[in-house]
């Protein structure tokens, strides 16, 4: 019995195997065509492991693993799920872990194992082509796949002309941003019309900051020392790269040379350096993720992407922000909200209580020219760059999706942006950066203060408040979808309201 034709039984109905792993001559038919396509003698490939069941028999014992998983996950977490599930099915088939004879099964067969995922009943592994025939050739598992590579597509650290733009130190000097919108505000400094175009200083005004919301992100490393991060709450950092809990580029990460585009998104979503950078969520709450090597130009492994929104959902995530972008192996044919691995992933956080913001994407003037994933999921909060003056920047990738839904949801500043950098010691300086990496983090933040005030809305509720009182909300489209978010607007909306 397949896990997908399992998870649709009752729980009366579960019998599922205790059975070994028992060997059996090589099944090509598990394995994807993509994966065979990729696959040559020598060289290791990322591959996901799908197993077909979890290894409990009876209703009894299933309902004691399912309580037992309860128990592991933060109160918080039980709390926002609350919010969408009925309490008896807080925690289900999915959240139970993958079997450990499974994975050392595996393990045997492979280089190494990458990551495990409870969601997809699978682990990802690295392995020759020998390692894959073999574990193809076991009964326990149900399919093999090849592990998708994303790649973000931003412009970091570039000016809006695409030149890297110079590094400003915050104790002095004036950054590229200040000069050519010639804004400084006395608190919030050059970041003040990136904030103010979505409403937000109007809001910390009533004393709203994220305080008591869970933010996650999910990005390259983290510079944690930076001076925007001082006031910082961080609740717990995890690398799923390295597998390690320090989110900082150093010494132990080889062959990883930069954590500039996560400090980048951190600072906009919530930094604070009074007078410098002020982000919308400062006083939230952070869980951050380090999910792909800072390389330039380094693929995103969706298998890490998922563990981290995994860790993070357990952890009482209620916001989640990230920024992707779409693989060689995926086609425009699989942006339908339920085909890639990130946005089946993505759709199981939100229809657990998540918020899910994530970049629409840079592709409109290159040959993919479409969203990417996960922003293609159904509950996913896409959002896509608009400059100063409100115009869709040249780069965001448009919508709709492959089954025709409008994309993005909103749009946010995300050209020529004032984040913090890297440079030098990376403790006090600033540059600006242009793409929907960067317009993400904005909307993300303005998600947390929503929650903060309105601690009990879902999902949906969030995302229905930004879209209907978006600037585009009266005619959506796929460039702006429903348009700048409006956050004064969206903290007034009433959850009755109907969005088109």
């Amino acid at each position: 019995m397949s896990r997908r034709a399992l998870a649709a039984l009752p729980a009366a109905a579960a019998l599922i195997l205790l059975a070994g792993l028992p060997a059996r001559p090589y099944g090509p038919s598990k394995l994807s065509p993509e994966l065979i396509k990729a696959m040559h003698a020598d060289t290791p490939l990322p591959v996901w492991v799908y197993f077909t069941d979890k290894g409990i028999a009876g209703e009894g014992p299933l309902r004691t693993a399912l309580a037992a998983r309860r128990q592991e996950l933060a109160a918080h977490a039980q709390w926002r799920r609350s919010k969408v599930r009925p309490e008896a099915n807080l925690v289900d088939f999915e959240d139970l872990p993958v079997r450990s004879d499974y994975q050392e099964q595996a393990q045997v067969r492979a280089i190494r194992v990458r990551t495990a995922s409870r969601w997809f009943n699978a682990v990802s592994v690295d392995a020759t082509a020998d390692g894959i025939r073999s574990l193809a050739a076991l009964d326990g598992v149900e399919r093999l796949d090849i592990v998708r590579a994303f790649r973000r597509g931003e412009t970091a650290d570039l000016d809006a002309t695409g030149h890297p733009a110079t590094p400003s130190s915050g104790r002095g000097g004036r950054t590229a941003l200040e000069v050519s919108a010639g804004v400084r505000d006395p608190v919030y400094g050059a970041s003040y019309p990136q904030l103010a175009q979505i409403g937000v200083p109007a809001l910390h005004k009533q004393g709203f900051s994220g305080k008591g919301v869970i933010v996650a992100m999910l990005d390259v490393g983290f510079r944690w020392n930076h001076e925007v991060f001082r006031l910082s709450r961080l609740v717990a950092q995890r690398d799923f790269v390295f597998k390690d809990n320090d989110v900082m580029q150093n010494a132990a990460d080889p062959n990883d040379y930069s954590d500039a585009h996560g400090t980048a998104t951190w600072s906009l979503l919530g930094g604070f350096k009074f007078g410098t950078m002020i982000g919308p969520a400062f006083g939230a709450d952070f869980l951050l993720a380090k999910t792909e090597v800072g390389t330039s130009e380094t693929p995103i492994e969706e298998d890490y992407w998922a563990a981290g929104i995994e860790w993070a959902e357990a952890l009482g995530a209620e916001v989640v922000s990230s920024s992707l972008g779409y693989t060689d192996w995926y086609t425009f044919a699989d942006m339908d909200g339920k085909t890639a691995v990130t946005t089946k992933a993505a759709n199981r956080a939100v229809s657990l209580g998540v918020v899910v913001v994530n970049a629409a994407g840079n592709e409109r003037r290159n040959a993919w020219g479409h969203i990417i994933a996960p922003a293609d999921g159904f509950g996913v909060i896409a959002v896509g760059a608009v400059d100063s003056a409100g115009k869709i920047a040249s780069f965001s990738s448009p919508g709709p999706t492959y089954d025709g839904r409008i994309k993005p949801e909103v749009c946010a500043w995300g050209v020529s942006n004032l984040v913090a950098a890297t440079a030098g010691d990376g403790s006090d300086t600033y540059v600006t950066g242009s793409g929907t990496s960067y317009a993400t983090p904005l909307a993300a933040g303005v998600v947390a203060l929503l929650l903060e005030a309105h601690p009990d809305w879902t999902p949906t509720q969030v995302r229905n408040a930004l879209m209907g009182t978006a600037a585009n909300a009266a005619a959506p489209n796929n460039d702006y979808g429903w348009g700048i978010i409006d956050a004064l607007a969206a903290v007034a909306y009433k959850p009755s309201a109907r969005v088109r």
